[in-house]
């Protein structure tokens, strides 16, 4: 047998890019991941800021009144970027503000360097490879924001080493080569990280519809098991299943009182049977079942197909007040249906006879609670049929 498809076989384009719905649910994974080490790298930018803003006032305070404002512009920067990543509704500007961040370390090194007044002003110039390798490695912005990012730090730096004087042709190439070097370097890195992210995300989502799948089919092999095929209506699975649910959730809750319990059949049902045929018969037992299914309004309510022409209506929060007024009018409706019975002793058309109990001392548990409602039912039939019976507080069987 092949297994399932897992994701990892399927081939990213060179250029990464994938179907539109796909890439931006990949952009929120993608921000998503990075958002969880966003503040630590943040955090390691304000401390190298702080360190070479001590540094520079050590060596000079001239030096220090020119790089200050420079430095707190950066590390207002990284500060904001921490922020951002820690708020989930704020991380969409995550990308744009570590970009920001990164051109602000290396545009403002240049800018430095030209302006400073020391020997060794011309060092500033280095923040642009240390700002391409904050970009791709430690902020980890998507991969063509780095290379368009990176090009732009080189241009700047290109621009300020041969316009500004202050560096000689040697310095100034062996400062571009090293700019160059640390950016093709950290962008090959980004973009293998990326692929592999994407591939993983791949993956995660062939996972997640073979989850999905599974789910759905679990979901119509457990309708199948509890749902009877003809009517519509749980069968005796289902309903014994959502009965003891039902009756502890309640118990747990000190309300076991407010459980009711309808239990009807179909008057005479095997003398339809025998005039009318079996098929009629089904037709019978579907239209029956729809009325008290359209009577179960609550959550927690449901109807299940007992035996053969025999139902039972289960609803929660309800009294016994309330619940006899739903099988008297469950009763009512059924015999206003007018389908044709001639072979009833009762009526010349369908009718049923409905047995009602309500969970209490005299019914704590399913089993109990089932009895009780046979017995009312029983007091229905024997009392000349087409009525509802029920059981009160006492134990007692009384017809409505």
């Amino acid at each position: 047998m092949s297994g399932l498809p897992s994701g990892s076989d399927i081939r990213l384009p060179w250029h990464l890019r994938l179907p539109g719905p796909l890439e931006r649910d990949f952009t929120d994974f993608f921000r998503d991941s990075v958002a969880r080490v966003a503040p630590w790298a943040a955090l390691n930018v304000v401390v190298l800021l702080s360190l070479a803003l001590a540094l520079e006032f050590s060596m000079s305070p001239e030096v220090a009144a020119s790089t200050w404002r420079p430095r707190l512009l950066c590390l207002m920067l990284a500060v904001a970027t921490a922020l951002v990543a820690r708020h989930g509704e704020w991380r969409r500007w995550l990308h744009g503000l570590s970009m920001a961040l990164a051109l602000a370390v290396a545009l403002t090194g240049d800018w430095m360097a030209l302006t400073v007044d020391h020997p060794l002003a011309f060092s500033l110039f280095l923040q642009t490879p240390l700002a391409i390798l904050l970009m791709s490695v430690l902020l980890r912005v998507p991969f063509y924001w780095a290379v368009a990012g990176s090009v732009v730090m080189i241009g700047a730096l290109a621009a300020s080493l041969y316009q500004g004087g202050r560096t000689g042709d040697d310095l100034a190439m062996v400062l571009l080569l090293l700019s160059l070097s640390s950016a093709s370097m950290s962008l090959f890195g980004q973009y293998i990280y990326e692929r592999l992210l994407r591939q993983h995300f791949l993956s995660e989502n062939v996972l997640f519809q073979h989850r999905d799948e599974l789910h759905s089919a679990n979901r119509v092999l457990e309708s199948q098991a509890t749902v009877d095929g003809l009517t519509g209506c749980l069968n005796r699975r289902g309903m014994e299943s959502r009965l003891d649910e039902l009756l502890h959730g309640f118990s747990r809750g000190g309300g076991k009182e407010r459980v009711s319990v309808l239990l009807f059949d179909i008057d005479f049902f095997k003398q339809y049977n025998d005039t009318y045929g079996h098929l009629a018969g089904d037709e019978c037992l579907k239209a029956v079942a729809s009325i008290p299914r359209s009577l179960t309004q609550g959550d927690k309510d449901f109807v299940a197909r007992y035996g053969g022409e025999e139902f039972m209506v289960v609803l929660a929060n309800t009294s016994l007040k309330d619940a006899l007024v739903v099988a008297e009018r469950m009763r009512t409706r059924i015999e206003q249906l007018g389908l044709p019975h001639s072979g009833s002793r009762v009526s010349q058309v369908v009718t049923i006879s409905v047995g009602v109990t309500c969970a209490g001392e005299h019914a704590a548990d399913a089993n109990t609670l089932i009895k009780c409602a046979d017995e009312a039912l029983y007091q229905a039939k024997g009392a000349g049929r087409n009525q509802v019976a029920y059981m009160n507080d006492q134990g007692r069987v009384l017809a409505l």
